[in-house]
């Protein structure tokens, strides 16, 4: 009987593993891919003022591309992050009685979609590929001097999962950007920059820069995970 638990275990742990593998017949080239080894490049960012208060505000939401120099997409995309109910919170601030200094701020978003073109070094051939992402969070410096902001810069995580493909992940995307602009500043509104979301006809727009993101697919983590509740059923 003990024996015939052990077949069944075996059984059904090698069907789960064949199922996993036919969910994956398309599945992105694990492996790191950075802007600083040419395996990636830079992109541009815009964040929309949906309650048409100004940054940091809850509901206010992303949308970045990759820029080629001279068109926006060509090779990754994530939209749709959208601030949470707590909006930008600060966590340091060092400015001097003349206005001059910094104040540090996180902000968590949530929701959030991404696309990568099939035809990129983590392609396999069959098509470019699309996902949701699963956590999204902004590490933010502003500089003031004389109590005028002068510099915005961020520092952006990000993991997501593949829609065709359970057991592939980003398992972490780290980017840098600058802000470059924003709704009320004198100088007009520079040209291919990815489009304010939530109709909002302001907001922010950024230059990314530094960015690394790291593919991870692992079969073994959906088999793994499966195998204990397996046995669970034949204990």
């Amino acid at each position: 009987m003990k024996l015939l638990r052990i077949f069944l275990v075996m059984a059904m742990a090698m069907l789960i593993a064949s199922v996993a593998a036919a969910q994956c017949a398309h599945q992105p080239v694990s492996g790191t891919y950075k802007t600083n080894d040419g395996t990636m490049i830079l992109g541009r960012a815009s964040e929309a003022f949906c309650t048409g208060v100004g940054p940091g505000v809850p509901g206010n939401m992303q949308n970045a591309e990759s820029w080629n120099g001279s068109a926006l997409g060509t090779q990754w995309k994530i939209w749709g992050m959208t601030i949470d109910e707590a909006g930008a919170v600060e966590t340091a601030r060092s400015i001097n009685s003349s206005g001059t200094g910094w104040i540090d701020y996180v902000t968590n978003y949530t929701g959030g979609s991404f696309w990568l073109s099939g035809t990129h070094t983590w392609g396999d051939g069959l098509g470019d590929f699309t996902g949701t992402i699963t956590y999204y969070n902004v590490g933010t410096k502003v500089s003031y001097f004389a109590w005028q902001v002068v510099g915005v810069t961020s520092n952006i995580t990000m993991r997501g999962a593949f829609d065709a493909c359970p057991y592939c992940f980003l398992d972490y995307s780290l980017a840098n950007t600058m802000r470059i602009w924003r709704t009320g500043d004198t100088a007009p509104m520079p040209a291919n920059y990815p489009s304010f979301l939530c109709g909002a006809n302001g907001g922010e727009l950024h230059d990314v820069c530094g960015v690394t993101l790291n593919i991870m697919c692992d079969p073994t983590a959906t088999e793994t995970s499966t195998w204990g509740g397996i046995k669970e059923l034949f204990r």
